[in-house]
């Protein structure tokens, strides 16, 4: 079949037209792209049963045991949604499809026949998506201009198996991972396309689907890098260390799982119940390149005397006539939303300017710049499902609504940065992975039209992807903060070094961490590292014990009323 021009074509190795949920999320997302085409169905003549939580290879013969079974079948099929088993058959039916029976050879490998081999190469596919078969060997790996891609869930250097997701909650890993690789007849050379890692989540299931679900789009978003001819991203990426094997559980492990689950359970129960974080704002006497090394931290002036009912955070400085001003996120406990407002800092001491934007919804994270001689805002505004830009008429104490951005995203710690020529605005959206998740808009101007990034989300990891300040250079390099979730809320700060920046392309790589100032009472989390000349403005918390508090009492009782409530 001849190819069209700019049309990719995709192929699927399978085992039928019934797809676990997750699986037919990926080929609905590529189906729904114009100049996308499923143009192949590889089929399984065999047609065994694909077992979905199993990895599409592995070499491990042992057997699970009665409780797994059990576990499984009573369980986790039952309750895990990306497992379900969906028809995609009336869907797909008129998509052109070959029946292959591979050779099994040695360490049960399959070799495609030559003829089957030909008949794959004759559709001029782009890649084939791996869902089923075995271990494949030889000239199949050809098959395809960009080649196979399979998916693999749980951290590929240290949880391979027939159980992901698993093992990353019994060992109380902080993070679950999963990889796109693009496979090769030799192990040592199978390459990272996409990668990602999320909290791992206490129950089994949900273990599962957040990891799954979130992993369908990539290899919709690498269908951007062949539309706009960037093979290095799919040629030139580090090779994946999978020698480790992990199998089913044993018996007597699986009863540990259970009592390691009552554990962590136990243990979140009472932070939910009586921890609440206090934060506090501060001011250190250096610019924000030295934050990258974190062996030497500058001091830190933080705001005294801070009431009990209240905390102070995010805060975004700005000079003018000749003062430093920080404008930050003020939250009463017993209001239990964020307003904005202001404070001078001078001769290290702190004065107090009040609310200064104040509507009928949260307001945090308060990114304040200046263009073209007027000074803006955009504070996080995501209740209002807006990305809104504020103006100062009086600054810092008066400031009214100028234009909304960006309508209908809820946008998270929306953060500027302008770039050859070009505005980029970095947040993660509070619907659809406001942790793990982020997400760049691109425009000519600040008033422009902001255009999503063609690879939304650009980056998934619970680690280094929700922005925690002001972008900055150093020595031409660029330099984003991001908070990481991974083992608390908003615990430290990884600086990233972005390699990347354009309308087709991001990428990054982790640069250093920034851990909490242990030296002071705030000493618990960070989560903002905001740009002011020769200053940092920081913030910092301590995990408040609740019973001491009779402020944070009164809103941890009203938070947990409310999550009852809505249940």
């Amino acid at each position: 079949m001849k190819k069209q021009a700019g049309q990719i074509r995709f192929g699927i190795l399978c085992n039928g037209l019934h797809f676990p949920a997750w699986q037919a999320e990926t080929i609905k997302k590529l189906l729904n792209e114009e100049d996308v085409e499923l143009a192949l169905f590889i089929l399984d003549s065999r047609n065994y049963l694909q077992t979905p939580t199993s990895p599409t290879s592995s070499n491990s013969e042992k057997k699970p045991g009665l409780f797994w079974k059990l576990f499984s079948r009573l369980y986790v099929n039952k309750k895990s949604k990306a497992l379900k088993i969906v028809d995609l058959s009336s869907l797909l039916k008129e998509t052109f499809s070959i029946k292959c029976q591979p050779t099994i050879k040695e360490n049960g490998a399959e070799y495609f026949h030559e003829n089957e081999l030909q008949e794959i190469k004759s559709q001029k596919l782009d890649f084939i998506l791996k869902f089923g078969f075995g271990t494949l060997k030889g000239e199949i790996f050809n098959g395809a201009k960009h080649g196979i891609w399979t998916f693999s869930h749980g951290d590929p250097e240290k949880y391979r198996g027939n159980t992901p997701c698993f093992w990353e909650i019994y060992n109380e890993e902080f993070v679950t991972g999963a990889v796109l690789q693009r496979l090769s007849d030799n192990p040592a050379k199978e390459i990272n396309l996409k990668s990602g890692f999320l909290k791992t989540e206490l129950f089994y299931p949900k273990n599962i689907d957040k990891i799954h679900f979130a992993s369908s789009g990539w290899p919709l978003q690498l269908c951007v890098d062949i539309r706009n001819s960037q093979f290095e991203n799919l040629n030139n990426l580090s090779p994946v260390s999978n020698d480790k094997q992990h199998s089913y559980p044993t018996n007597p492990e699986l009863i540990i799982f259970f009592f390691k689950q009552l554990k962590i359970l136990l243990k979140k129960a009472y932070k939910t119940l009586f921890i609440t974080d206090y934060w506090n704002i501060g001011v250190a006497k250096a610019p924000i390149q030295a934050f990258l090394n974190p062996e030497k931290l500058p001091e830190v002036k933080w705001f005294p005397n801070l009431p009990k009912n209240k905390f102070i955070a995010d805060p975004f400085g700005f000079f003018y006539n000749e003062e430093l001003h920080i404008i930050y996120e003020d939250f009463l406990f017993h209001e239990r939303i964020g307003k904005t407002a202001a404070l001078e800092f001078e001769n290290d001491t702190y004065r107090d300017n009040g609310i200064v934007i104040d509507e009928n919804f949260h307001m945090s994270y308060p990114f304040v710049f200046e263009f073209k001689g007027s000074i803006y805002c955009i504070p996080e505004t995501y209740q209002a499902n807006q990305v809104r830009l504020y103006k100062a008429v009086d600054f810092p104490k008066k400031w009214k609504l100028d234009q909304v951005l960006i309508d209908g995203y809820a946008g998270i710690d929306n953060t500027l940065f302008s770039h050859e020529g070009k505005w980029w605005l970095f947040s993660t959206d509070k619907n659809n992975g406001a942790h793990y998740n982020l997400n760049i808009f691109y425009a000519d101007n600040i008033f422009g039209d902001w255009q999503k990034h063609p690879k939304n989300p650009v980056k998934t990891d619970i680690r280094s992807a929700r922005p925690a300040g002001s972008i900055f250079t150093k020595n031409g390099s660029i330099f984003r903060p991001s908070m990481d979730y991974s083992e608390k809320v908003e615990g430290r700060i990884v600086i990233n070094k972005v390699l990347k920046l354009s309308e087709t392309d991001f990428k990054e790589e982790k640069n250093c961490v920034i851990n909490p100032y242990t030296n002071t009472y705030f000493s618990d989390k960070i989560h903002t590292l905001s740009e002011t000349g020769p200053y940092t403005i920081i913030d910092g918390a301590k995990e408040l014990f609740v019973l001491g508090n009779i402020h944070a009492l009164k809103y941890k009782l009203i938070s947990l009323f409310g999550k009852l409530k809505k249940r």
